[in-house]
């Protein structure tokens, strides 16, 4: 009884296991994952970002690249890059975003 148990259990086990990420991020990368994440939200206004994802992390000897894709009042693809302390060094949104806060269409 207890072995049949254990048998059809192991599929499931297996699935678990299966599911999990192959690698999880190095120390390098978490730091410019959260250096490029902290620096995005910093040019919104609180509450102004709906949702983000990271689409892309790339890395080299020198810097590493993130790309987040930041659904506000429309979508944007920021790019940041952060050096090898994970200090931000050059950060972009396409479309570019006015600097500032977004006037409504009744307010100008």
């Amino acid at each position: 009884m207890t072995r049949s148990i254990f048998l059809s259990a192991l599929p499931l086990a297996a699935a678990l296991f299966a599911s999990a990420p192959a690698s999880a991020l190095s120390d390098s990368d978490g730091r410019a994952v959260a250096a490029c994440r902290a620096e995005m939200l910093s040019r919104f206004d609180s509450g102004a970002v709906r949702s983000f994802r990271i689409g892309e992390i790339a890395g080299s000897s020198r810097n590493t690249r993130v790309t987040i894709y930041v659904n506000a009042d429309r979508r944007y693809t920021f790019e940041c890059a952060t050096g090898r302390d994970g200090q931000v060094q050059t950060a972009s949104f396409t479309p570019a975003r006015p600097g500032g806060p977004q006037l409504a269409a009744g307010a100008r």
